[in-house]
């Protein structure tokens, strides 16, 4: 084992340095896909090993770092059910996206292997966060992301106006990849910051580096050491996890993000950076506990986790339904989702419920990086196709056969950010709403209801804005074709919903399983129906508001002739499957009458025309010559009922959002925590100092 680790971070690192070295575009890209796909091979090794075996931690480089009075600090991982999951998942998504890179980088006029150097070394240190086993390693591998996140950020970094963001022009002011990266390292940065007075403070208190022995806390406090010396550097700690998942108040550097290239903000930016802080806080969260059982006061943390989650679960929700560029739209949601993770972890961490919180999170957690992944990758082809990156301007009519496979292919993904069953999105999103009830925490509950809600409304807005309705030209760069290498990876990843959902259920005992914790015993929590009823109710209400405040658009595609000429092509075209097949049905019982024959086998061919004329005459042509009445009867019902019932909460809505969209206090509050943090952080140092000054 200690060999297969060695290999599953030297090869990224080898490969990178070779791609700066290689000329061609193609090979790069095919040279990082094989170093991916060896990581995600050793990732699987080792998850193997770790359920037959146990966990094992591999020493690489022992007391490379030794300071006086710490305990020697060793280049060494843990390697158990938890870090070989989410490696499994970095290495898979990182697979994925790296063979769409190829296919979107292909007429990209910029030196790509700067690109394929930078992704890789990526995932490198995203590796070493997630292996670390002590904070000193952790730090390296968290700003070598960091670093990476910056400089993608910024690949763009001619400033061409096709690559700026904002706007749309003449509305809002547009800005910069340049100035878009720099304000994410402004952010992310001083958090970071904070969080290495934290750790450092961590290490100096409990004499070790190591994250076993972080419960040592709560002898120094038994022995006198006041609380406040405690839980200050555990809160400075806290910054960092915070402003990596872009959690209230530290995550506006997220939309700004959306800057760089489209697959990094589905690998960086969605699936894998912006999870390294839900990791961190899974990854401690048992000895957090553990400290939080002698020392009450510690709880705080949890507290500060559960409303860092609430207020960016409803802040992310509420944006993202203002938002009219795609992948803002994208990122916010981002935002929101990762709030559900850190609200469990609090709740986990308040009600002692371990196991059942790193599950539910962990769920959640992958089950967004997929169907997320998946979101942005989607967004990628739609502004190659479009040449906007505004969701006014798209328009894709659903009676192009292509956009209705890409109509298609988004509607299952927003069906998993929606949480309909029976797809991954639903088991893992009920997982953390089963646990919140069965707690009886009703508050939480119903601002998961209502964050919930307005996920429905604002993915039912993304997709009307997309593919229905009248639309306003603000074309920022020239139409691109779209590579089968670009669809291809979005195909796997559907699938990849559609089979997990299938067994989601199963796959979350599965999870409780293996992520137990031991000597804690585990309360498997049933599905309760009346819960899952209200979610999906909610869903399909929000879904409804969402038709009713873009009823013009919704009439506009249902009058025209579109919807007919697509459900007609939908009806023909699985008319001609069963026809196509039937060839092979007819042949076989030709072949019945003239080797065994007989009444039965000529009754069978005479049903079987039966079947293939009613098929043809009745179906093909009755339902298809009925469509336009259908909707004809549909749009009165629009007009009728909708208009008249739903047109005050419509309104409502409406001024809401209004007056959300002309407050800025996201960069006030963010500037205002920022400055507190700072001089927090620095009135900490000096007491810190004079206590070793005096002794």
């Amino acid at each position: 084992m200690y060999h297969l680790v060695i290999t599953e971070l030297v090869v990224p690192i080898a490969v990178a340095l070779l791609v700066t070295v290689v000329k061609s575009r193609l090979y790069a890209g095919i040279l990082s896909v094989l170093a991916s796909i060896t990581s995600l091979i050793i990732s699987s090794i080792l998850y193997v090993n770790v359920v037959y075996s146990g966990p094992q931690r591999i020493e690489l480089l022992s007391n490379w770092l030794v300071i006086p009075g710490i305990k020697p600090v060793s280049i060494s991982f843990i390697i158990d059910p938890l870090s070989t999951l989410v490696g499994i998942l970095l290495c898979s998504l990182s697979t994925i996206i790296l063979i769409y890179s190829i296919g979107y980088l292909s007429d990209d006029y910029y030196d790509s292997r700067r690109y394929w150097f930078l992704m890789l070394i990526f995932i490198t240190s995203m590796l070493i966060v997630v292996y670390a086993d002590n904070f000193i390693l952790l730090f390296i591998g968290w700003e070598g992301v960091s670093i990476c996140s910056y400089l993608l950020i910024g690949y763009y970094y001619g400033d061409e106006k096709e690559h700026w963001i904002g706007g749309p022009p003449s509305k809002a002011p547009l800005h910069p990849p340049s100035y878009c990266s720099f304000r994410t390292l402004i952010t992310v940065g001083s958090a970071d910051s904070v969080m290495l007075v934290g750790i450092l403070t961590l290490v100096v208190l409990t004499g070790s580096p190591y994250y076993e022995d972080l419960e040592s806390i709560k002898s120094l406090v038994s022995s006198g050491l006041p609380v406040w010396s405690v839980l200050t550097p555990l809160i400075l700690f806290l910054t960092g996890p915070l402003a990596k998942s872009a959690q209230f108040p530290l995550h506006m550097w997220l939309p700004y993000a959306m800057a760089g290239p489209t697959p990094v903000s589905a690998l960086l930016h969605s699936a894998t950076m912006v999870k390294a802080g839900v990791y961190l806080i899974i990854r401690l969260l048992p000895e957090l506990v553990g400290i939080s059982e002698g020392v009450s006061e510690v709880s705080i943390i949890f507290t500060l986790l559960a409303v860092a989650g609430v207020l960016s679960m409803i802040d992310g929700a509420v944006n993202a339904g203002r938002a009219i560029e795609l992948k803002k739209v994208l990122a916010y949601s981002t935002i929101s989702q990762i709030g559900y993770m850190f609200l469990i972890l609090g709740i986990a961490g308040l009600t002692e419920t371990i196991t059942n919180g790193i599950a539910a999170s962990l769920y959640h957690m992958m089950s967004h990086a997929v169907f997320k992944s998946a979101l942005f990758l989607i967004a990628g082809i739609l502004i190659h196709l479009s040449g906007t990156i505004y969701l006014t301007g798209m328009e894709f009519p659903l009676k192009n056969r292509n956009n209705l496979i890409l109509f298609l292919i988004t509607l299952i993904s927003c069906l998993n950010l929606l949480g309909i069953p029976p797809l991954i999105g639903f088991w893992s999103k009920e997982f953390i709403i089963e646990i919140i009830h069965f707690k009886e925490l009703y508050i939480p509950l119903s601002i998961v209801i209502i964050t919930t809600f307005l996920t429905a409304f604002y993915a039912t807005r993304m997709i009307i804005l997309i593919f229905l309705g009248h639309k306003t030209p603000y074309k920022l760069h020239d139409t691109h074709g779209v590579s089968k290498l670009m669809l291809y990876p979005v195909i796997s990843l559907i699938t990849t919903m559609v089979y997990v959902g299938v067994i989601g259920y199963w796959f979350r005992h599965s999870l409780i399983d293996v992520l137990r914790i031991v000597g804690e015993e585990v309360e498997y929590i049933s599905t309760n129906p009346l819960i899952t009823w209200l979610t999906i109710s909610v869903t399909v209400l929000g879904v409804i508001l969402a038709l009713i405040r873009y009823e013009l658009m919704v009439i506009h595609l249902i009058s025209s002739t579109n919807i007919t000429n697509l459900i007609s092509y939908v009806v023909n075209y699985l008319i001609h499957i069963v026809l196509r097949l039937s060839t092979p049905l007819r042949r076989g019982v030709t072949l019945l009458m003239h080797t065994v024959g007989g009444g039965i086998a000529r009754e069978i061919r005479e049903v079987f025309n039966l079947l293939e004329y009613t098929l043809m005459y009745v179906v093909g042509g009755g339902i298809v010559k009925n469509v336009r009445d259908v909707f004809n009867q549909l749009e009165n019902t629009l007009d009728t009922t909708m208009r008249y019932v739903g047109m005050v909460v419509f309104r409502y809505l409406s001024i809401l959002f209004k007056m959300i969209n002309y407050a800025d206090m996201d960069s006030f509050l963010t500037l205002y925590l920022l400055t507190l943090t700072m001089i927090l952080t620095y009135v900490l140092i000096m007491y810190n100092l004079h206590l070793l000054i005096t002794g």
